[in-house]
């Protein structure tokens, strides 16, 4: 069972980000660029949630 602690948060946040980070980069590479552009966003706003959490969860 996973728990929903910092380390966690932090390597799910971490991952996420750098999925986002790829995502970004195949909007440029790509010729399907809007649905790119919805995974990023998509992508994107899952990870800084997650990272909300993992700094709500140390304070």
């Amino acid at each position: 069972m996973v728990s929903l602690d910092h380390y966690t948060l932090g390597y799910a946040a971490f991952a996420l980000m750098s999925l986002a980070m790829l995502s970004g980069a195949l909007i440029f590479l790509s010729k399907r660029r809007e649905t790119w552009i919805r995974v990023h966003i998509v992508i994107s706003v899952i990870a800084y949630i997650i990272m909300f959490l993992a700094i709500w969860l140390v304070r």
